[in-house]
């Protein structure tokens, strides 16, 4: 039986600093008052789903409740008493971080003493399966149950520390509301209601100790802040936050349930706390929203001094619900041609009350440029997609959006678009390059650098639009290397804005800041969605490009980069942000809203950084015939990045400060070519086709498999 650690240093501690502090209750002042209020409207607006709301500001001693003492099921934010109760235990001695314990995959239900084994293909990190058997230091699992929600990870640590401490700690701190009796996916406990639950205050209060260091030495705080804050799933309370912003957070989520609890780092202000837990949203993006929401309402009061007026830009929930409606279901991955597309959406315009389309030019190879017009209002808008033809993310949102416009007259948003805009849409510049999905057209050149010289027939096209439309707004609409990051940090670049200068000055004309305005709203509507992977392009004046011309030529551009976004390897969720970032800047354009957008949402973004690989396969030793075993990481590409197709060797040697966007640790283990490889087998370029096995024989047990595509656990590639 293990042994419980005695609770008195805690209890102590707390008698200290006078017990655990009871709630205020609702926010007094005005502020607060203003918050309150603003809070309860935006949980209203999303009746019959629940939300419940807890905030600890460490700076004034206020707390904030909405719904906070409302019991619901804990998901994986009960992962963060476990690590506090890790941490707690280590300092008295009961485990040491840096020991290693062996993974295991089996585990006792609470319910009936059944036996129950985890499945890799239901946990958020399947990293972790591949290490049953072998020992791997407990900081190491701690790292997994929270970074990556590691189902495996935490089940192993709770076997560790047991339930009953964790549950003894959490009412120590106060946080009774916060239940953990068992492992995750225990299903016969589940189907009995044995559930770890929590309420909005529980887990606030549990965040609250280690923001405030109650249970643990500064230094393992500190530690477990560290941890926290690596989350890598940042689409509720985080997307709310000014970019940049340091968070450390645990998310949650089963069927019917997204939670999120943080420790917010606002610079040279004392932390905050904020909880938001939700309960029957059928779409996980707008319960992601409605955190993102309330994420920003908190800020603004409690950094920013602002009043709490709406959460971000109007009608961004109700655009959500438009795409629902008006997804062009015949359009389903990035790859379609010139008359898939036409096929898809041309009956449509062409039998549209409110939608015209008309051939404003053809490509080198023949294929009719067609622009696509809609409303009647005194502002003229322009948007162009495809000019390079395997950028096709905005293609499928303009679709979309074509479906809204002509089946949804009389929406109102629609209908402001119409009275207040004349809008020209070219869905698809670049036909002749969408046939083969690639960049350049039927001449090798690239049109977005043929804005001076307009050799082809497709440059042609736009600029002779240009100069008739006199468009005073202009969307240049393009996808980018989905391996970029955020500069700065590890996080992909899922959207990169930019307003482009119209010349190497740096003068921000009035034209310039009118588009800085509206790419602050567009920011401002897609945050929820992305929040903490968006960036802004590089703005070094290009005198061949585009957007930097139409800039100079009088019509306030904004460029939408789409990147990548982790599972999501047709961009249909990017399509998705796309619909919603156009419709969005459509209507601040059309209500004038955009010029009220805080420049700094635009001028602070962090630039695109540098570029990062598919896959890392770090410390392992690598086994060619005839050679003896050399420690060498090898970092991998795929021809086809978000479809993880025919991945090649990019480099092989030293790479412990290369970063991916996937890596497997291999310590301990050994790389093995495909049979038959010569001595270069793993030379940069060669195909990338290899087995991680547990040693260097070639007929020991197999763990990883690279063969065409993205790895593999072993047992998976056999079919076991």
């Amino acid at each position: 039986m293990r042994r419980t650690l005695p609770l008195a240093p805690i209890l102590a501690f707390l008698a200290a600093c006078g017990g655990p502090r009871p709630s205020s209750g609702p926010a007094s002042g005005g502020g607060w008052s203003a918050l309150d209020a603003a809070l309860r409207q935006r949980i209203a607006a999303v009746a019959p789903a629940e939300v419940a709301v807890s905030v600890i500001d460490l700076a004034s001693g206020r707390t904030l409740g909405i719904h906070d003492t409302v019991t619901m099921h804990a998901a994986s934010t009960m992962k963060v008493p476990v690590l506090i109760e890790l941490f707690r235990q280590a300092e008295h001695g009961r485990v040491r971080l840096d020991d290693s314990i062996r993974v295991v995959n089996e585990f006792t239900s609470i319910a009936d003493g059944s036996r129950y084994t985890l499945d890799a293909g239901d946990d958020s990190d399947s990293a972790v399966y591949a290490l049953v058997g072998r020992r791997v230091p407990v900081r190491e699992l701690a790292r997994h149950m929270i970074v990556r929600s590691s189902n495996l990870a935490t089940n192993d640590l709770i076997a560790l520390v047991t339930p009953d401490s964790v549950q003894k700690t959490m009412r120590a701190i106060g946080a009774e509301g916060m239940r953990v009796l068992r492992g995750v996916e225990d299903g016969p406990a589940f189907r009995k209601g044995l559930n770890n639950t929590t309420t909005a205050q529980g887990l606030a209060r549990a965040l609250e100790a280690i923001a405030a260091c109650k249970v643990t030495s500064r230094a393992s705080c500190d530690a477990m802040v560290d941890i926290l804050a690596g989350q890598e799933f940042n689409a509720m309370i985080p997307a709310g936050l000014p970019a940049g912003t340091r968070v450390a957070h645990k998310t949650g989520w089963i069927t019917g349930i997204q939670h999120d609890g943080a420790i917010v780092y606002p610079p040279g202000r004392a932390p905050y706390i904020l909880v938001v837990l939700t309960r029957g949203f059928t779409d996980t993006v707008r319960a992601a929203h409605v955190g993102a929401d309330i994420s920003r309402l908190v800020w603004r009061t409690l950094v920013d001094g602002r009043p709490p007026a709406a959460a971000g830009p109007a009608g961004t929930d109700a655009i959500l619900a438009k795409y629902a409606e008006h997804r062009v279901a015949a359009i389903t991955t990035r790859r379609f041609t010139h008359a898939a597309l036409w096929g898809a959406i041309g009956p449509l315009i062409d039998s549209s009350s409110t939608l015209t389309r008309r051939e404003i030019g053809k490509s080198a190879e023949g294929r009719p440029i067609y622009a696509v017009q809609y409303g009647h209002g005194p502002t003229r808008v322009l948007l162009w997609s495809q000019m390079h033809g395997d950028e096709s993310t905005a293609t499928m949102a303009l679709a979309d959006i074509f479906d809204f416009l002509s089946r949804s007259p009389d929406d109102p948003l629609a209908r402001r678009i119409a009275d207040k805009l004349t809008v020209v849409f070219v869905p698809m510049l670049n036909p002749d390059g969408a046939e083969r999905f690639q960049r350049r057209d039927a001449y090798g050149i690239d049109v977005n650098r043929d804005a001076r010289r307009l050799s082809t027939p497709e440059a042609q096209a736009l600029k002779q639009i240009h100069t008739e439309f006199r468009p005073d707004f202009g969307f240049n609409l393009h996808d980018q290397n989905v391996r970029t990051r955020i500069s700065g940090t590890e996080s992909l670049a899922a959207i990169a804005l930019l307003a482009p200068r119209p010349d190497t000055s740096h003068v921000d004309t009035p034209g310039l800041i009118r588009a800085q305005h509206l790419a602050a709203a567009v920011r401002e509507a897609i945050e929820p969605l992305v929040g903490g992977h968006i960036a802004k392009y590089d703005d070094t004046h290009n005198p061949r490009a585009f957007g930097d011309l139409i800039q100079r030529w009088g019509t306030s551009t904004i460029l939408i980069e789409s990147g990548g976004w982790r599972d999501d390897p047709e961009k249909q969720y990017l399509r998705r942000v796309n619909f919603v970032a156009i419709l969005a800047a459509l209507d601040a354009i059309a209500t004038g809203s955009y010029a009220r957008s805080d420049l700094a949402l635009y001028r602070s973004l962090p630039y695109n950084g540098s570029s990062v690989r598919d896959l890392l396969v770090r410390g392992g030793r690598i086994v060619l015939p005839g050679m003896p075993p050399y420690r060498a990481d090898l970092a991998i590409d795929y021809q086809d990045a978000l479809l993880r197709t025919a991945p090649r060797i990019a480099d092989v040697g030293d790479l412990d400060d290369v970063l991916a966007r996937d890596t497997i640790d291999a310590t301990g283990l050994s790389i093995h070519p495909a049979p038959g490889a010569r001595g270069d087998g793993f030379g940069t370029g060669r195909p990338a086709s290899l087995t991680i096995r547990r040693g260097a024989e070639p007929n020991s047990p197999a763990v990883w498999v690279v063969d065409g595509g993205a790895p593999v656990p072993a047992s998976a590639a056999a079919g076991g």
